[in-house]
């Protein structure tokens, strides 16, 4: 079964989900093996090679992941 969201790593991929305001989703890894979601289903209103913000919050690219919900 694949799974219901897709990863956004590089640039193109978050510019793509912040034209078409797909649902964003914020994930912070504890470990291997737990993930806690930090902000649900929120829009990228703007990102930099740093940061993207989302529902008026900044995440750290390369502290949390980013999954648009397909």
């Amino acid at each position: 079964m694949k799974p219901a969201y897709k990863a956004l790593h590089t640039d193109q991929e978050l510019f793509a989900a912040a034209v078409t305001q797909a649902k964003v989703d914020v994930i912070m890894s504890m470990n291997s093996i737990f993930s806690i979601v930090v902000n649900s289903g929120g829009s990228i209103e703007k990102f930099t090679p740093e940061a993207v913000k989302i529902n008026g919050g900044f995440y750290f690219r390369d502290r949390f992941e980013f999954r648009a919900k397909i």
